[in-house]
């Protein structure tokens, strides 16, 4: 798959979220490229836990089909994940390459949201 819904991801965060987005990362079968990194977010992150992140999101990429076996619920969009500071977005687009966001978990609104609902309603 070509790179191009990645870059229009992009460039849509980029207008949504402004200095909320943390990084884009797009992958295929010729290895990942970084789209976009925060400045502070990149001094975080060697290119060895880029790589690892890389491998991660590849690797969720191969169960795509069978998370949609699995399921009955059409084709997988999307993955997130959800962090005390971030929130991670994965959106396979096929088997082998896909687009990786980082947002601030502000953005998000975490605890605003149906999620940070749930995690309340957990910690009691």
């Amino acid at each position: 798959m070509s790179e191009s819904p990645s870059k229009a991801l992009t460039e849509f965060l980029q207008d949504r979220v402004g200095d909320h987005l943390r990084s884009v990362i797009f992958y295929d079968d010729d290895g990942g490229e970084v789209r976009y990194v925060r400045d502070d977010v990149a001094d975080q992150y060697t290119d060895d836990d880029i790589e690892q992140v890389v491998r991660d999101v590849r690797l969720e990429a191969v169960e795509k089909p069978h998370q949609e076996n699995l399921y009955e619920h059409g084709p997988l969009d999307c993955t997130v994940r959800s962090f005390d500071d971030a929130v991670e977005m994965h959106f396979p687009h096929d088997e082998t390459s896909g687009t990786a966001v980082a947002l601030d978990g502000e953005v998000f609104a975490i605890h605003d949201t149906f999620i940070g609902q749930c995690i309340d309603a957990m910690d009691g």
